[in-house]
């Protein structure tokens, strides 16, 4: 059965061509994840009893998932230090809100389940899907060390939403060293420091990114542009190559509609806690040919079934703020995608549960900083 993991190579993206380095990168680390396997899924079970856990806390406080509204007179009039200027101040209880500790509960401002996504306060995950929180580059491109057609999808989806996530931009603030400077060493010290805080972002860090206004801007930085596709190309690599990557890749039949049904719910679910997870899947009938994407967010349709809005990585980011690209039920049987037609197997991609998990309590902790929940 090993000898599977080393087939993943022609799996994920469209289009499917030969591509030297990028088998290379998938051989090596589909050899490596192999070695990992027995501690992977000892953590994996770990990892998703956490997972309920905080979708369980999640969902038993509704605040998380709406604006309770302003805080009324009556209940702030007894907050000693609270001044004139911030009671006229529209101030709301909810995470990442504009208060402080003092006027509002930290539990709220900085909850422990998966409310902390929703940053900047009232983020939906539909806002995000625009081009300046995307990718300044497709799936196939970016110019990355490890060249090859085929494309990194799992690993174009998965750095998105970890910036998305995780990074706080910030045009107005000046950065140790500048980008632009006409000194050399200053430049390559720039360099240096913005390299860090994109690695920190793949190891799930949530940082303060300063000197830009988003994501776009980021990856689109020349000198940086190459370095955000390898991570791109490794983070394919990293995920992909491994069992639950061929897990899905060998699912090309059908399957029945209510477990398309099933797989729409748990969707849902987490676009409710405020994500926008990777769906990984293949074309009905043909196996191998596997396509991972994020779901922008869902729309309720008139008989009462959901579409899913999908923010493709092979197609531009409006795309998924229209609700171009997209899944729903046929009527007559099965799971369709506008784009790639008739769908076999789906899931969500084995990443995201330990992802979620990781980043909601370092966003937590950076929260708790902010809000002076820290010093309580």
């Amino acid at each position: 059965m090993k000898i599977y993991a080393f087939f993943l190579v022609i799996l994920f993206c469209l289009p499917v061509h030969s591509a030297s380095n990028q088998t290379v990168l998938a051989i090596t680390r589909a050899a490596k994840n192999i070695v990992k396997t027995p501690f992977t899924e000892a953590e994996r079970l770990f990892i998703d009893k956490q997972y309920k856990e905080m979708r369980d806390e999640t969902k038993a406080d509704p605040d998380n998932f709406c604006s309770p509204g302003i805080i009324d007179e009556n209940n702030i009039s007894d907050l000693v230090n609270v001044s004139d200027k911030a009671r006229d101040k529209e101030c709301r209880c909810v995470a990442w809100g504009s208060c402080l500790a003092d006027m509002c509960p930290c539990d709220k401002l900085c909850p422990n389940g998966f409310g902390i996504f929703r940053h900047p306060e009232g983020m939906t995950p539909k806002n995000l899907s625009t081009e300046n929180n995307g990718l300044a580059f497709r799936n196939t491109e970016g110019g990355s060390k490890h060249k090859g057609d085929m494309g990194y999808c799992w690993g174009h989806a998965r750095l998105t939403a970890q910036f998305n996530r995780l990074a706080f931009f910030d045009a107005n603030k000046s950065a140790p060293f500048d980008l632009h400077s006409a000194d050399s060493k200053e430049q390559n010290q720039a360099i240096k420091y913005y390299k860090g805080l994109i690695d920190k972002i793949v190891k799930n860090k949530s940082v303060d990114i300063p000197g830009f206004p988003d994501l776009q801007a980021l990856s689109s930085e020349p000198s940086l542009q190459s370095y955000i596709a390898d991570k791109v190309a490794e983070g394919w690599a990293d995920q992909a190559m491994s069992w639950q990557g061929l897990g899905v890749s060998l699912g090309a039949k059908a399957k029945s509609d209510s477990k398309y049904q099933e797989i729409l719910e748990a969707i849902k679910e987490r676009l409710d806690m405020n994500m926008q997870p990777t769906l990984v899947f293949t074309f009905k009938g043909q196996p191998f040919f596997t396509h991972a994407s994020l779901v922008s967010h869902y729309e309720k349709l008139d008989d009462g079934s959901i579409k899913l809005c999908m923010r493709d990585n092979n197609f531009p980011e409006s795309n998924a703020a229209e609700c171009k690209d997209y899944m729903t039920l046929n009527k007559e049987g099965g799971l369709h995608h506008s784009a790639y037609g008739d769908i076999g197997s789906i899931k969500v991609a084995h990443n995201e549960n330990k992802d979620a998990v990781i980043q909601a309590k370092a966003l937590r902790k950076k929260c708790q900083d902010e809000k002076l929940c820290s010093k309580k």
